[in-house]
C-alpha cells in the first residue's frame, strides 16, 4: 500500500476512534433534600433505561445544595465514560464543569431545576414557578383571602426551590394574604429550629417548598402542639407526608411527576447517543395539587405510588 494511502487510513481510524470516545451509556447524578422523590427519578429512568438497553449509572449526594459533592460525584461517573450526563444542578459552579464537559464530547441534561445556561442541552423539570403560584393560590382560598402566612425557605443554591418560593409569594400576595414571616430553615441546627416554634405563633399558615423541609417543619408543629392550628401547604409525597394529610395535620401538598422526569430525561439521552441533538432545551411538567377531596381517585394514587 502506498504511504500516502497509509497515511489516510491511519488518519480516518484516529478520527473514528475520536468520534466514539465516548461509551453508548447515560450517567445520572441527582440531589437530595427529599428521598421518595429522587428515589422515583431514578426509578423512572431506571425502568426506560433497561427497556432501552441502555446502561444508567446513577449516584447522588446526601444533602440538597452541597455543590462540591455534587462536583465530585460529576468526576467519579467520569469513570464510566457516558456519552451523556444527565445531573441535577445544586449551583452555578455545576455550569462551568457541564460546559468543560460538553467540550470534551459528553452531553449534558439538567433534570429538575434549570440554571439556564448553554451548557446543557436541555432541562427537564417541574413549571416550578407555576408549582408554587399554584400553592399560594391554595392556601388564600384555604384561608378565605386573609390572613397571615410564613414561607419557610430552603436553600438560595436551589434553584428550583427559588422558583417555588417565588411562586409562592406571587399567589399568596395577590390572594390577599400577608407574608409575614419569610425564612431559610436552618441546616443541622436543632436549637434553631426550636425558635421556629415561637416565631410561627399567631400565624394562621405557611407553604414549604421540598419534602424535606415540609417533614421538617411538621415535626417542628408536632413538638409544639401547632399542628392543625396553621393551615399548612407543603410540597412532594412520602408514604410520611400522605398519612399527614390523612390525619389533617397538613392541607395540601404540591405533587411533582419525579418518575416521568426520570424517564422522559433518558428517552432525551437515548435521541442525543443516536446523534438527535435537536429538540427544545426545556421541557416543562405541570405539579399537582393534592388534598383529602382528590387524594384517593386512581390518578393520583399512581401518582402517589407509581
Amino acid at each position: 500500500m502506498p504511504i500516502r494511502a497509509s497515511a489516510c487510513l491511519l488518519a480516518a481510524l484516529l478520527a473514528s476512534d475520536g468520534a466514539t470516545a465516548q461509551e453508548r451509556c447515560i450517567s445520572l447524578v441527582t440531589s437530595a433534600g427529599g428521598q421518595v422523590f429522587w428515589r422515583q427519578v431514578r426509578e423512572g429512568a431506571e425502568a426506560v433505561a433497561a427497556e432501552l438497553g441502555i446502561p444508567l449509572y446513577a449516584r447522588g449526594p446526601s444533602r440538597d445544595g452541597d455543590v462540591a459533592v455534587q462536583l465530585e460525584l460529576i468526576e467519579r461517573m467520569g469513570k464510566f465514560n457516558c456519552g451523556v450526563l444527565i445531573v441535577a444542578p445544586s449551583g452555578p459552579a455545576v455550569a462551568t464543569r457541564m460546559a468543560e464537559l460538553r467540550a470534551q464530547g459528553t452531553q449534558g441534561i439538567y433534570i429538575d431545576r434549570d440554571l439556564g445556561d448553554k451548557a446543557v442541552l436541555a432541562a427537564i423539570a417541574t413549571d416550578n414557578h407555576a408549582a408554587g403560584l399554584l400553592a399560594g393560590q391554595q392556601l388564600a382560598r384555604l384561608l378565605g383571602g386573609r390572613g397571615k402566612v410564613a414561607l419557610l425557605r430552603l436553600n438560595a443554591q436551589v434553584q428550583s426551590t427559588s422558583e417555588r418560593e417565588r411562586g409562592f409569594l406571587d399567589g399568596a400576595r395577590a390572594g390577599g394574604l400577608h407574608v409575614a414571616l419569610d425564612r431559610y430553615l436552618p441546616q443541622d441546627e436543632p436549637s434553631k429550629m426550636a425558635d421556629l416554634s415561637q416565631e410561627l405563633q399567631g400565624l394562621d399558615g405557611l407553604f414549604t417548598p421540598s419534602e424535606g423541609t415540609t417533614l421538617e417543619t411538621l415535626a417542628v408543629l408536632r413538638r409544639a402542639r401547632l399542628v392543625g392550628k396553621l393551615v399548612h401547604v407543603g410540597f412532594d409525597s412520602s408514604p410520611l407526608l400522605i398519612e399527614a394529610l390523612r390525619q389533617d395535620e397538613l392541607a395540601g401538598l404540591m405533587v411533582q411527576q419525579p418518575a416521568m422526569i426520570g424517564a422522559e430525561s433518558v428517552l432525551r439521552a437515548r435521541r442525543i447517543l443516536d446523534g438527535d441533538l435537536e429538540g427544545a432545551r426545556r421541557v416543562a411538567l405541570p405539579a399537582i395539587y393534592v388534598d383529602k377531596r382528590n387524594l384517593d381517585e386512581p390518578a393520583v394514587q399512581r401518582l402517589l405510588l407509581p
